[in-house]
Order: structure tokens, then C-alpha cells, then sequence
């Protein structure tokens, strides 16, 4: 009988570990989720200035839009450390490594997001306006891609985290603007 408490008591005790270890699971990934939406919507404030300066023909904004950069750059370094995925240092400052290569997949990623996001919203609003029927059916779609997207993100992301040490051998170049390195020299 005492046999079968204590075999109770450990069974309640591992699933207790176990709701905790979900638990945890589900707020890392909404951590995670929540950095790819900050770095998107840095991104996407770039962006939409830049294109406010060529409207004008006249770089009004460079400066702050510098800023936006430096700031989404940080955002992805906390990441990677929360993450476990620091650059590879290299000596040549021209090479970048596959971390990087990461960082601007992950940019580029999380920017297209965000681009189906706004093509969703201005589609809903058209269906509003028009009540189109058809216009849903490319909604649905939409939401569709927009889930594969994210996932695809969440994917490149755990898959990095697992093949951490194949990528900090291997190395490619990469834009100046965009690398993590750059922003530990400031």
C-alpha cells in the first residue's frame, strides 16, 4: 500500500514537472514570438521612412532611420543570446558568419510577415467596402501563408539552435548594415 502512495506521490510530482516544463515551452515560444514581431515592425518603421525620403527625393530621415536600425539590430542580439545563437567572431570584416546569414533570413522573414499582414488588412477592408465574395477566399489564403510564415520563422529558428555548431563553422558575407557585429563596435 505505501508502495503504491509513494508511487502516487511521484507520479503527481512528475506531472507537475511536466505542466511546469509546457508551461515554460509555451512562454519561450511567445518570447520568441514577440522578438520576430519587434524586429518586423523595426524593420517595417525603416522602411516606410526610407520610402518617405524617396518620395522627397531628400534623406530627411536618416538619421532616425539609423537609429530604428541600430535599435532592431540590439533587439536581434538580445535574441540570440535569450537564444543561445551568438555570432561567430571573425577576423576578416568582410566575412560574415552563417549567424548572420541567419539574422538576415530572419529580418527578410519577419518583414514578409508583416507585408501579407498589411495585404490581409487592406483586402478585409475591401471586402467591407464590397462585400466580394471571392476577395474571402484570397483572405483564407493569406491567413494560411501567414501561419506558414510564422512557423517557417519559429522552424529556422529551432533548427539554428540545433545545428549551432555546423553553423558557427561555416561563414558567408554578408550586408555591413544588417550584421550583428557591427553593432558591438558602437
Amino acid at each position: 500500500m505505501s508502495l503504491q502512495i509513494e508511487s502516487q506521490s511521484e507520479q503527481k510530482q512528475l506531472q507537475k514537472v511536466v505542466e511546469e516544463k509546457k508551461d515554460l515551452a509555451v512562454w519561450e515560444e511567445a518570447l520568441i514570438q514577440e522578438f520576430i514581431y519587434a524586429i518586423a515592425h523595426l524593420n517595417h518603421v525603416e522602411q516606410h521612412l526610407i520610402e518617405s525620403d524617396s518620395n522627397v527625393g531628400t534623406p530627411i530621415f536618416g538619421d532616425i532611420i539609423d537609429s530604428f536600425r541600430e535599435q532592431r539590430k540590439i533587439v536581434g542580439q538580445v535574441m540570440f543570446v535569450i537564444e543561445k545563437l551568438e555570432a561567430m567572431k571573425s577576423g576578416n570584416v568582410n566575412i560574415r558568419s552563417s549567424w548572420e546569414s541567419i539574422w538576415c533570413a530572419l529580418k527578410h522573414s519577419t518583414t514578409a510577415l508583416i507585408h501579407v499582414d498589411e495585404c490581409i488588412e487592406k483586402l478585409l477592408k475591401k471586402l467591407k467596402d464590397s462585400n466580394n465574395v471571392e476577395l474571402m477566399e484570397y483572405i483564407k489564403t493569406l491567413l494560411r501563408v501567414r501561419g506558414n510564415l510564422l512557423r517557417g520563422i519559429m522552424n529556422m529558428l529551432q533548427r539554428s539552435k540545433v545545428a549551432a555548431n555546423i553553423l558557427t563553422e561555416a561563414s558567408m558575407r554578408c550586408r555591413e548594415d544588417l550584421c550583428l557585429e557591427e553593432v558591438e563596435k558602437h
